[in-house]
């Protein structure tokens, strides 16, 4: 399968340059249909005690609105650049429903592109967004930080703990992972040869190479502190490009929503994330 579409969340953040730059040459690259998708909210509540009359916020609100179509207006000027087949397509409603709405639009493409939460219009639930791509589109999502080392996919680091949203994210990243130079499995292990606990891996690695995916099986100390520093650590001693991995699940990884590794990956990772669940 091949990538035919690609929304990315486009806001006027400085950290959404690099995110519409990875969305723009993945496009190009794969010949797909580009959405840039900004929001612009309807309402704004005031703070506690402020007095701000009505006609303040609807100065506020087309302030933010403007900003939002500048921001689209940014995007599809980069991607005609690139000559990318792209469109723009401003959301208002409720801050609190457009991470569902975001949601909604990306489970009709093949992959949605965000950015980091703490990057994000703090107008808008940035953690919500992640969870809610995650949890309601039914579609892979790559997380984009804001200063990315490099933007080739050339080696991608796969984390694998034996979980259905692993899984998913591997065969959902077959398209990243077939043409890699290099894929890095990642497993954690106790290095105790009685260990029942420890997560088999050996099929994984003939499923991945049976689609044409060479890959190095690598083995990490299972630590219960800090698994997510440690991954992130072990993917830049690898050099990598790219990690894959499921999200938003329990296993040996400590994984809780919204915490554990995941929220340690969300925040701290200074490559882009493929993320499934």
């Amino acid at each position: 399968m091949g990538l035919n579409d690609i929304v990315v969340y486009v806001d006027g953040a400085e950290a959404a340059k690099a995110r519409v730059d990875f969305a723009v040459a993945l496009a190009k690259e794969h010949g797909a249909h580009l959405i840039g998708v900004s929001f612009a909210p309807t309402a704004i509540l005031p703070l506690y005690g402020a007095d701000v009359g009505f006609a303040d916020m609807t100065e506020v609100l087309q302030s933010v609105k403007s900003q939002a179509e500048a921001a689209l207006q940014v995007f599809k000027t980069r991607a005609e650049a690139a000559s990318v087949s792209a469109e723009g397509r401003l959301m208002q409603g409720i801050s609190e429903e457009f991470p569902h709405d975001f949601a909604c639009c990306a489970r009709h493409v093949d992959l949605a592109i965000i950015g980091q939460p703490r990057d994000g219009d703090p107008l808008l639930g940035q953690y919500a967004l992640a969870e809610r791509c995650l949890f309601a589109s039914g579609r892979p999502v790559i997380i984009v930080p804001a200063a990315p080392d490099k933007l080739a996919l050339k080696t991608l680091v796969v984390a694998w703990d034996g979980s259905a949203e692993a899984a998913r994210a591997f065969n959902d990243a077959l398209i990243f992972l077939k043409p890699a130079k290099r894929v890095v499995l990642l497993i954690a292990s106790t290095g105790e040869p009685e260990d029942k606990s420890e997560v088999p891996a050996n099929d994984m690695v003939t499923h991945l190479e049976r689609h044409g995916v060479k890959v190095e099986l690598v083995r990490i100390p299972a630590r219960d502190d800090d698994i997510g520093r440690l991954l992130l650590s072990k993917a830049k001693e690898l050099g990598a490009d790219m990690i894959v991995m499921g999200a938003f699940h329990h296993s040996r990884w400590r994984e809780f929503i919204l915490g554990g590794v995941t929220l340690t990956m969300l925040e701290e990772a200074n490559i882009p994330l493929f993320m499934a669940h």
